[in-house]
C-alpha cells in the first residue's frame, strides 16, 4: 500500500538534472510515480557557475516530471556537492539532564543539536550531522545508549558543511525556479543508501561516485557516514580530454568516450579506427582505438591515485571487510573498476540502485543512483531528523533561547527563518489536514 507522503528528489549535476517524484510503502521500499532529465550546464566541478542555467534546467524538468505525474511539485530535497564540501569529525560529551542518570531516547535524538552550539565556523552552513558512536562510563564504540545508567556520555559525531556562499547560490537558483528546498542532501550520502546492502554499511563499504564534474567519496562503518570527500575530477575531464587532444567538439568527444572508450588495453584492437570530427575542418579524422583508450587510461590511473591518497590519508579501506562501489554516470567507463581496484588493493564492484520499490528499467543505472539515493533519504531518513531539527529551531528562535546559525539542520536558512519554520511546520501536520489545503507533503495533485 503507497503511503500519503509523496516527496520530489533533484539531482543537479554537471551535465544533468533529474528530478524524480516518489513515495513511500512499507518499511524502506520506494515507489517512482515519475521521472524526468534534462541538460544541464549551470554547474562546474560541483559549484554554481550560471544561476540562470540552473533556474532554467530545473524550471524544465520539474514542469516535464509534473505533467507526467500529475503532481505540482512545490518543494524538493535537492543533492549538494562540490569542491566547498568538507567534512569533520568531534567528539564531545554532554551531560545527561534528567535526575536518574539514564540515557533517554530524547537525549539521543538532541545530542547532535546540542553540540551544535558549540560549533565556531564562520562562512560555513551544517549540511549533514550524525551521530556514529557513544563512550559511557570509559566504555567506547556503544551504537544505542538508551536506557543505560551515567551522568555523562560522549558522543561521536560526523558534520558536513559547505560554503555559505556555495550554499545559497544554489538554493537560490532552485527557489528561482518555484521550487522551495526543503532540504539539502550531500549526493554521495545518497548513493549511499541507495547502493550498498545493509551489510555493507555495517562491515565497512565507500562509495566512489563519479559524477561529471566531481568524484565523491563516503565511508560507512557501523551503518554511519565517518568519512566525506571531494575530488574534483570527473567525467568531463575525461571527455574534455578526448576534445583536446584532437580538437573535437565537445559534444562529439562525449559520444566517442560513451561509444568506444576504455581504462583498459584489452578492448582494443590493433588495427581498429574510430572516426573523429576536426573543429574547422569538413574530413573526420581516423584515429586508432588504442590512442583513445591511452588518453582515457591516464586520467583513469590519475584519478585513481587520487581516490587512493584519499583512502589512505584517513586508514579507509584498509580492513579485510571493505569494499568500494563505484558508481555514478562517469562510473560506467569500461575498465575502471579493475584500474581502481589495482591501484587500491581494496575489492571494487559496481553499484546501482538496489532499492526495494518499485523503479523504472531506466533508472536501474549507476547514473540515477544519487537521483534515487536522495528520494530514498528524504522518505526514510528526513522525517525523523527534521521534527528534533524544528523543536531546536524554535528554541533557538526564542526570546529566552541563545540564537545559533549553524543549528544541525540539512536545510539552508535564508532571509525569512520564520516564515520558513511555519512553512515546514505546515509540511510536518498530519496527512489529513494537508489533503484539506490541498497538498501532500510538498506535491499536490493536479485535477
Amino acid at each position: 500500500m503507497v503511503s500519503d507522503e509523496i516527496v520530489t528528489a533533484i539531482d543537479i549535476g554537471t551535465t544533468k538534472v533529474c528530478t524524480i517524484v516518489g513515495s513511500k510503502f512499507g518499511n524502506r521500499s520506494i515507489q517512482v510515480l515519475g521521472y524526468s532529465v534534462v541538460k544541464s550546464a549551470g554547474l562546474r566541478k560541483g559549484v554554481v557557475s550560471d544561476m540562470e542555467a540552473i533556474e532554467q534546467a530545473v524550471r524544465e524538468s520539474v514542469e516535464s516530471v509534473e505533467e507526467k505525474t500529475g503532481y505540482q511539485v512545490n518543494s524538493a530535497f535537492v543533492g549538494v556537492t562540490g569542491t566547498h564540501i568538507q567534512f569533520r569529525n568531534r567528539y564531545e560529551k554532554l551531560r545527561i539532564e534528567n535526575r536518574h542518570g539514564v540515557v533517554t531516547a530524547d537525549d539521543v535524538a538532541h545530542a547532535p543539536h546540542r553540540l551544535s552550539a558549540t560549533i565556531d565556523d564562520p562562512g560555513r552552513t551544517i549540511i549533514h550531522a550524525s551521530t556514529t558512536s557513544y563512550t559511557l562510563d570509559g566504555e567506547s564504540g556503544i551504537r544505542n545508549p538508551i536506557g543505560m545508567h551515567s551522568k555523562e556520555i560522549g558522543v561521536e559525531t560526523h558534520w558536513v558543511t559547505g560554503s555559505d556562499e556555495e550554499v545559497e547560490r544554489l538554493t537560490r537558483a532552485v527557489e528561482a525556479a518555484g521550487v522551495e528546498v526543503r532540504s539539502l542532501v550531500m549526493e554521495p550520502l545518497g548513493s549511499g543508501l541507495a547502493a550498498l546492502t545493509y551489510e555493507e554499511r555495517e562491515l565497512g563499504a565507500v562509495i566512489v561516485d563519479i559524477g561529471g564534474g566531481t568524484t565523491d567519496i563516503v565511508a560507512f562503518k557501523n551503518g554511519r557516514p565517518y568519512y566525506t570527500g571531494v575530488i574534483p575530477v570527473g567525467g568531463y575531464q575525461f571527455t574534455n580530454d578526448i576534445s583536446l587532444s584532437f580538437s573535437s567538439p565537445f559534444e562529439a568527444a562525449e559520444a566517442i568516450k560513451v561509444e568506444h572508450a576504455s581504462a583498459e588495453f584489452q578492448s582494443a584492437s590493433v588495427g581498429e579506427y574510430v572516426s573523429v570530427p576536426v573543429i574547422g575542418r569538413d574530413n573526420e579524422l581516423k584515429v586508432s582505438r588504442l590512442e583513445i583508450c591511452q588518453i582515457v587510461r591516464e586520467r583513469a590511473l590519475e584519478l585513481a591515485q587520487m581516490i587512493k591518497v584519499k583512502l589512505d590519508s584517513e586508514r579507509i579501506g584498509h580492513s579485510e571487510d571493505s569494499i568500494l562501489v563505484l558508481t555514478g554516470g562517469a562510473s560506467n567507463l569500461p575498465g575502471f573498476a579493475e584500474v581502481l581496484e589495482k591501484c587500491t588493493g581494496v575489492e571494487v564492484r559496481q553499484g546501482e540502485p538496489t532499492v526495494r520499490g518499485s523503479l523504472p528499467d531506466e533508472l536501474k543505472d549507476p547514473a540515477y543512483t544519487t537521483g534515487i539515493g536522495i528520494l530514498l533519504w528524504g522518505l526514510t531518513e528526513y522525517v525523523h531528523e527534521e521534527t528534533d531539527s524544528l523543536a531546536q529551531k524554535m528554541r533557538a528562535s526564542s526570546p529566552d533561547g541563545v540564537g545559533q546559525r549553524g543549528a544541525v539542520s540539512s536545510d539552508v536558512e535564508s532571509s525569512g527563518l520564520l516564515e520558513r519554520l511555519k512553512r515546514r511546520i505546515g509540511a510536518l501536520a498530519p496527512a489529513s489536514a494537508l489533503q484539506r489545503k490541498g497538498g501532500i507533503n510538498g506535491s499536490q495533485h493536479t485535477p
